[in-house]
């Protein structure tokens, strides 16, 4: 049991209006999953909730309403944002500039780009690994978050019985999943593709490393119409040459490696579709492939569909790691 709370984490996703939670903890140096869970919101989580200042206290009862449907053993959480609402940039920096001087160039790279003064963000960013290794330029991956959107979450958590430890982005999440789970030589340019009721987010891969994202606009009024799977299929196909020719990855979706597929909207039909229309591996991403489960969760997931927890399991992961 995850009763260690110095080991354990819980993994929580907040996608419009799906709640998934998934309770890990660190044994014998790799992860087990002992618990996970899933519910609704009474709200969509989306940026007209900040306004509100009812809105956290309401978030934090549905969190705690699913809490109490589960015998969760640790109160450390990481939490997925989103990427909707954040702002990620991959940017070039001249080798020249000295790593104390990165923070401020960077600041000054992203005031160029910023609709609000400075001081209402918060900016992270990293390396990415392999930039232009025989060129002039490093490539820094930046992601840029209001302040206000981090506090609205620490207040969310303070209405609850959870340690907030980290908040990670929805991308992030899935894309650690996925290579906890998948192996890929650096050649490889893996596509990551996050299905949802309203939207479908794009994410490229080269080997281990973040590429770039794109997100659109998915709008399925009638899941009963004979032709909804189609029209995503269609939509998706397209967005995704539209990233390949855009970003000069290849010619087609075919100079991919392979198509892996998560997220609440992964229907058997729009797989089918995506499948029969190209000759490349596309499959549902499988975020507990190599991952130990207790017999609980075994079961669990019999009856359900494994790709929805890809979130909430990279988040847990964040925390673990």
């Amino acid at each position: 049991m995850a009763s260690d709370n110095a080991r354990g984490i819980l993994g929580i996703s907040l996608i419009d209006d799906q709640l998934r939670i998934v309770e890990g903890e660190r044994l014998e140096n790799e992860l087990q999953i002992t618990r996970i869970a899933h519910g609704r919101l009474r709200q969509p989580f989306s940026f007209e909730v900040f306004a509100d200042k009812n809105m956290p206290r309401r978030f934090a009862d549905d969190i705690t309403r699913l809490c109490d449907t589960q015998p969760f053993q640790v109160k450390q959480a990481s939490f997925s944002l989103d990427s909707r609402m954040v702002l990620i940039k991959k940017i070039p920096v001249d080798k020249t500039i000295e790593e104390v001087a990165l923070p401020d160039h960077l600041i000054w790279e992203v005031r160029q780009f910023a609709i609000s003064p400075i001081k209402e963000y918060i900016v992270d960013f990293e390396h990415l690994d392999g930039s232009d290794e025989n060129g002039s330029l490093n490539y820094m991956l930046v992601v840029v978050v209001r302040k206000k959107i981090v506090e609205f979450l620490k207040q969310m958590f303070r209405h609850t019985s959870l340690n907030l430890k980290f908040i990670d982005v929805d991308i992030f999440s899935a894309q650690r999943a996925l290579l906890l789970n998948y192996e890929y030589v650096n050649a490889a340019k893996i596509g990551l593709i996050d299905i949802e009721e309203k939207k479908v987010n794009f994410a490229i891969l080269q080997g281990r490393n973040f590429c770039l994202t794109h997100d659109a606009a998915l709008t399925i009024t009638n899941h009963n119409e004979d032709n909804w799977k189609d029209s995503a299929v269609r939509l998706i196909s397209k967005e995704l040459r539209r990233v390949i020719l855009d970003h000069q990855l290849g010619r087609g979706v075919e100079d991919l490696s392979e198509i892996f597929l998560y997220g609440e909207a992964v229907e058997d039909g729009i797989v089918e579709g995506l499948q029969n229309s190209y000759d490349v591996r596309i499959d549902r991403a499988n975020p507990f492939k190599k991952v130990r489960l207790t017999t609980e969760v075994r079961e669990k997931l019999n009856q359900q569909r494994s790709e929805r927890f890809m979130i909430s399991l990279g988040a847990a992961l964040r925390g673990i790691q």
